[in-house]
């Protein structure tokens, strides 16, 4: 299991960032490597609500776990290879706009886990994450002026 820790902060106010962050639809404009989403069900952001994401071959389920609007998400992605992970999202209001904070724990199966260093160091990394969080960021802070 690893753990790693990303952060952006937004001009906008937290029920705004987190309206775009937390809604499957929007995630093709901000996420990296051209994801289409399927499978949507529930309500965005709420517990038990999923989405399938797919990139290329590759597909990914993610469901909420737990959710305090517009504060908290806790989502599972379940991944290719065996891959999961949990990714707790942190909004904190600070002057002027908020601080989105991501924890992100991998969890590999058994016997997969230098295979699974080898891909987190690439779908995983800080400049991947670094760009995605930047594009969210980009993506919001347009709209709020808007």
């Amino acid at each position: 299991m690893g753990e790693i820790v990303y952060s952006v902060w937004i001009k906008a106010a937290p029920p705004q960032v987190w309206s775009t962050y937390v809604d499957p639809s929007r995630i093709p404009e901000w996420q990296t490597g051209r994801p289409t989403i399927d499978e949507v069900r529930g309500v965005p952001g709420e517990p038990g609500s999923a989405y399938v994401s797919k990139r290329g071959p590759l597909t990914a389920r993610t469901t909420v776990l737990t959710s305090a609007a517009p504060a908290q998400l806790v989502t599972r992605t379940e991944a290719y290879l065996g891959l999961q992970f949990v990714v707790t999202s942190r909004l904190t209001a600070r002057t002027g706009g908020t601080d989105l904070e991501l924890t992100v724990e991998t969890h590999w199966p058994r016997g997969r886990r230098l295979l699974g260093a080898l891909v987190e160091r690439v779908v995983l990394s800080p400049r991947e994450a670094g760009k995605e969080l930047r594009n969210l960021k980009a993506v919001i802070e347009r709209e709020a002026v808007g």
